[in-house]
């Protein structure tokens, strides 16, 4: 497994050189995927050979050397033997001299071509500049990174193929963790999408397989925002694998972390849900009752069943009155990190959501208009002359526009059940015949054109607690 915070890859956000030509519209994508390759194909080499100290890499090259003899395969052990000794250096090292090498290519091929003044990695400078003379740096920037290994890489790949062609011996490289903040945004969708790209790639090596464990949205960000001509993301579903949870599973799930979190300490003996539970809660099985309050995601039942023990210490079972006081710090938990997983796309979910509060479970959309049109003018004033993300989001020009009448309620309505659609917070029913449609679960999109005056909205229960969502009549 490979955290993309072990990768060093800070290096190349601080690199002013690299951000100087990416400012002036020189595709750095080539080198990213240079980047991908060269981090799997000396992994797998590595593990392969067992090559841990000088004297396994020196075997290594006597054995390869007489393995490969002909001229196509001897271009790919070229590659190993151009970088020598970074080559199995630690991976973070080696990502450096990578950068530094194309680095110090830019600045050798773009340096007679700056204006009397300008310093290689000046982004200050870029706006004195004329266009004729950005289009020269362009160009010679461009046939640099252009002109990187990817060749050789496509050789060595071909190379691993023959080299790993024992099918009792496969390897898998997983990289997780791609949502966290290991890297500014900008650089991580571009990273995400060279890596993607290397993936389908190293689909040619046929006892390799690199795994990409990705949240959905943060991949629909990606080909969203890092979107090149003739991009057609159906070519990509071949690739994909979707995670979905059942009931049971998720149960097993809460069973495990029961036994793991009082193994030795309370019994020896194996327990299960209905033994730590009460029956029932609100005349529902409370083991149901907990499950309907998740989307469907094996953290989600974790952190369930943690805020319960968490009521319960020192005491001898976890009762109904327990379980609902968990709920209802869960139900907060949860909503504050679904707004932190969609930030990037709505910083102001948790605001919007401002609407939904002391709603029925279940109501017509209809009945959201003055909740719609209060919030909009609320927003406006709160946040009048600001000008910061907070008030450049899709939501937020929304509402600024209707508080100004110059978008309609009923418009901006529309727009926000489709976000908290999205995200999760709500299903909705378009059409009379139809059940409720939920985001989560691999269930199908809904877009703003669908929902109408009669499309019906039903509030997930896990957010009831923390919207004070009225749940019976009267």
């Amino acid at each position: 497994m490979i955290p993309p915070e072990s990768l060093s890859l800070s290096y190349i956000s601080n690199s002013t050189i690299l951000r100087f030509v990416e400012k002036l519209g020189v595709n750095l994508d080539i080198f990213y995927r240079l980047l991908w390759r060269h981090i799997f194909a000396v992994e797998l080499t590595k593990r392969h050979f067992n090559i841990r100290s000088e004297e396994d890499k020196r075997n290594f090259w006597q054995r390869i050397w007489q393995r490969f003899t002909d001229q196509k395969n001897r271009k790919a052990l070229q590659y190993l033997e151009d970088w020598g000794k970074s080559f199995w250096e630690e991976t973070e090292y080696r990502i450096q001299e990578v950068t530094t090498k194309l680095e110090d290519s830019l600045k050798g091929r773009i340096g007679a071509t700056l204006p009397k003044g300008v310093v290689a990695g000046n982004v200050e400078r870029i706006a004195s500049m004329s266009e004729e003379q950005k289009g020269k740096i362009v160009e010679r920037a461009q046939s640099v990174v252009n002109e990187v290994q990817i060749r050789q890489l496509s050789d060595i790949m071909e190379l691993l193929d023959q080299i790993l062609d024992d099918p009792q011996k496969q390897y898998y490289v997983l990289i997780d963790r791609l949502d966290e903040d290991w890297i500014e945004d900008a650089l991580r969708y571009r990273l995400i999408r060279a890596l993607i790209e290397t993936v389908r790639d190293f689909r040619k090596v046929r006892n390799a397989k690199i795994v990409v464990a990705i949240r959905e949205d943060l991949l629909e960000r990606v080909f969203r925002i890092i979107r090149g001509s003739g991009f057609q993301e159906e070519k990509y579903e071949s690739m994909y694998l979707r995670l979905n949870w059942s009931g049971s599973q998720l149960l097993e799930i809460m069973e495990k972390r029961l036994n793991h979190l009082l193994r030795d300490r309370y019994t020896r003996q194996k327990l299960t849900m209905t033994d730590v539970l009460p029956k029932s809660v609100e005349k529902q099985r409370s083991t149901q009752y907990i499950l309907d309050r998740t989307l469907q995601q094996p953290r989600d039942v974790i952190h369930f069943l943690n805020k319960c023990i968490q009521q319960v210490v020192n005491k001898r079972g976890i009762t109904a009155e327990a379980l609902k006081k968990a709920e209802g710090e869960y139900s907060r938990d949860r909503l504050r990190y679904l707004a932190d997983e969609w930030h990037s796309d709505y910083p102001n979910l948790i605001e919007v959501t401002k609407v939904l509060r002391k709603q029925p479970a279940r109501f017509a959309i209809n009945k959201l208009d003055k909740a719609c049109e209060e919030f909009c003018l609320e927003f406006a004033c709160a946040n009048l002359g600001a000008n910061g993300l907070h008030c450049r989001s899709y939501l937020a020009q929304c509402a600024i526009q209707t508080a100004n009448a110059a978008m309609d309620v009923e418009v901006f309505r529309n727009h926000l059940i489709y976000v908290l659609h999205r995200v999760g917070v709500i299903g909705v029913k378009v059409e009379s015949h139809e059940s409720y449609i939920w985001s989560f679960g691999n269930k199908r999109a809904v877009s703003t054109s669908e929902i109408c005056d009669g499309t019906q909205v039903q509030i997930h229960p896990a957010f009831w607690r923390v919207l004070g969502t009225v749940t019976r009549p009267g």
